[in-house]
């Protein structure tokens, strides 16, 4: 009963309810200094002459985490190649709250930039 009137609010007014409790962590998938005592030797590449550790979830959003209507999350990542001019950021969730590598979780979407 409580989800269908909360469901009800929301259609009349959307700006009613305010904040959300995220059901997954949320993350994308980057690269990071490879440390043979964190990660595995299966994710370890050799990036620009530097060995990387792939698939890094890097969270944005917790699982069971108050998220405000409009909220920003602003996240800078550096192109892992110098020349490049665009990247390609898979966007993952999983319903750890605090999951070490994308490849173990799902993937959502991809965006483009």
């Amino acid at each position: 009963l409580a989800i269908l009137k909360g469901a009800l609010m929301y259609g009349q007014n959307p700006k009613k309810i305010v904040t959300r409790i995220s059901k997954y962590t949320y993350g994308f998938d980057c690269y990071n200094p490879f440390d043979p005592i964190k990660h595995p030797e299966r994710l370890k590449k050799v990036v620009g002459g530097k060995e990387k550790c792939d698939n890094i979830f890097d969270k944005i959003i917790s699982v069971g985490e108050q998220v405000m209507l409009g909220q920003v999350i602003q996240k800078t990542y550096i192109p892992s190649y110098p020349e490049s001019t665009g990247a390609t950021l898979p966007i993952f969730r999983s319903s750890d709250p605090d999951p070490k590598f994308t490849c173990d979780e799902e993937e959502l979407i991809t965006i483009n930039v």
